[in-house]
């Protein structure tokens, strides 16, 4: 009997299910609070049309690299781009609260683009190069405008934090530069924003 070639993306469930039902309050990172809340504030969102954004797009990655068969590196990007996007909160000192999973999507939007990018077929490749270039480019209007363009409006003194993105897509470089180049074809899907309160 042939074996089914699709893997179960039971990684990026377990991750979307946690973020779903994790408390704002209880999670969100305060720099005057404990230091884990780096992390645990990347579970928590300021609105519900930020979270279906950074979920959606931590699903739709998450789940096509678990099922290609990248289960490994895309916990690898995940854990990167978690990091650094504590980093990237920390290196903000004006940024007093935080909320947001687009680190670690932007993680595993720069890793699909660059799993992809190994593809002998010159189409798929192109749309590998046009993808960083517009994670790129929406990283500059972020910054540029203050603004993100798909979380909608946010609260009165929450803003875009470009450098959450720019870093976490950073670490979905990384995972990939650590597995290597892949010939694999595969779709690359839109990502989300991040933002924090800077009081």
């Amino acid at each position: 009997m042939k074996r089914f070639p699709w893997r179960f993306p039971w990684i990026i469930l377990a991750l979307v299910a946690l973020c779903s039902v994790a408390d704002g309050t209880a999670f969100e990172y305060e720099r005057s609070r404990e230091v884990w809340r780096l992390l645990t504030g990347q579970m928590v969102h300021w609105t519900p049309r930020m979270a279906l954004f950074d979920l959606g797009m931590l699903l739709g990655l998450g789940a096509w690299l678990e099922i290609r068969g990248d289960r490994r590196l895309a916990a690898a990007a995940l854990g990167l781009g978690a990091v650094l996007t504590a980093v990237a909160v920390h290196l903000s000192p004006d940024l007093l609260m935080y909320r947001g999973s687009s680190g670690m999507a932007s993680a595993l939007f720069v890793l699909a683009a660059f799993r992809i990018a190994g593809s002998p077929d010159p189409w798929t490749r192109a749309l590998a190069v046009s993808a960083v270039a517009l994670f790129l480019a929406k990283a500059a209007f972020e910054s540029l405008g203050g603004q993100t363009l798909f979380a909608g409006d946010l609260p009165e003194g929450v803003r875009v934090v470009p450098l959450v993105h720019l870093l976490g897509g950073l670490g979905g470089a990384l995972a990939s530069a650590i597995a290597g180049p892949s010939g694999r074809r595969a779709t690359v899907l839109p990502r989300a924003g991040s933002a924090g309160h800077p009081r």
